[in-house]
């Protein structure tokens, strides 16, 4: 069993490394790992979690640029809420706050700009399809909208924050993903599609809309013992190009991505865990010249509350979480 895991990940990375991140884009970053297994019935989870981010390198298409590179960072907060209403019915939500959205311009005379603020809110219903206890196998479907009710528009001195710089993406936005998940014994193995559609935004400072974004997740976990877990995702993303007013296209912006992201996750008491997960590029196709992202780390604080009956949801979290 061991052994094939290891090739179907191997495999998995050879198929897909030749295949063509975003950097900084306005609003709530992408979170390494969601609550898309489904959450116990009466069970509340809430999720305070941090994650830095630092962007270093421009790419045009799949190679690296000689342009003397600008340097982006953030410091991202965020607090996510997840209730079963049902056994198979659960519903998410998460809120963000920017500490700082930050880019010094590699010109000496040139100041640094910084966003900071209030971000996106995000409402996600779940549904278990099939939920067969004795073959170990699920299929989640989800529905979702992120609600643009953070910080846009945001001036500083009287100078416009680009869009990049934005805490709030400033767009409304709707999101499907399906998710499976096969249990073998402590291994397991979980697929995870996503699609996030984004209406156009008209606002005081811009007419603009996002590319289409699309992600597929592969991840494999294994219980080390009854305390600490190992979870691996290869993410490829997708991102259509953008359109600014009288729909003419972003020629730099969009492009494809694929990432690695090891999570450890360590239960030092019943119904706690905490994650620790980098986001590590691997291969970036990025249309035209963009800054794209070097390395970003996440730190998650997970606390369950059974409202019903004993808990399970940590002794028993043989799935990605």
């Amino acid at each position: 069993m061991r052994k094939g895991l290891l090739i179907f990940f191997i495999l998995y990375f050879i198929l897909f490394i030749k295949a063509q991140s975003q950097c900084c884009g306005a609003g709530n970053p992408i979170s390494g790992f969601e609550n898309v297994s489904g959450i116990p019935y009466k069970t509340l989870l809430i999720s305070p979690t941090y994650k830095y981010s630092i962007s270093d390198t421009y790419f045009t298409g799949n190679e690296k640029n000689s342009i003397s590179p600008d340097k982006m960072n953030y410091n991202f907060t965020s607090i996510s809420i997840a209730y079963g209403i049902n056994p198979r019915l659960s519903i998410q939500g998460q809120i963000g706050y920017f500490i700082n959205k930050t880019k010094k311009y590699n010109i000496s005379d040139w100041k640094p700009m910084r966003g900071f603020g209030l971000g996106d809110a995000e409402i996600n219903v779940m549904y278990a399809v099939i939920k067969n206890i004795f073959k170990d196998f699920s299929l989640i479907t989800g529905v979702g909208i992120k609600l643009p009710i953070g910080v846009f528009d945001q001036e500083v001195n009287n100078v416009k924050l680009p869009i990049s710089l934005q805490p709030s993406s400033g767009s409304l936005k709707f999101n499907a993903s399906v998710f499976m998940n096969k249990k073998f014994n402590e291994f397991n193995v979980s697929f995870r599609g996503f699609a996030e559609i984004a209406n156009r935004i008209k606002s005081q400072n811009f007419d603009y809309k996002y590319g289409n974004l699309y992600l597929m997740s592969f991840y494999g976990s294994y219980n080390i013992n009854k305390k600490i877990s190992f979870v691996a995702q290869i993410r490829y993303e997708y991102r259509g190009k953008s359109l600014r007013e009288n729909e003419q296209i972003v020629e730099s912006s969009g492009g494809q991505l694929i990432s690695f992201i090891p999570e450890i996750n360590i239960i030092p008491a019943k119904s706690f865990s905490i994650s620790v997960y980098p986001d590590i590029p691997i291969y970036k196709y990025m249309n035209g010249t963009q800054i794209t992202n070097k390395f970003a780390i996440s730190l998650k604080l997970t606390k369950s509350f059974n409202l019903y009956r004993n808990n399970e949801y940590f002794e028993n979290s043989k799935t990605v979480k």
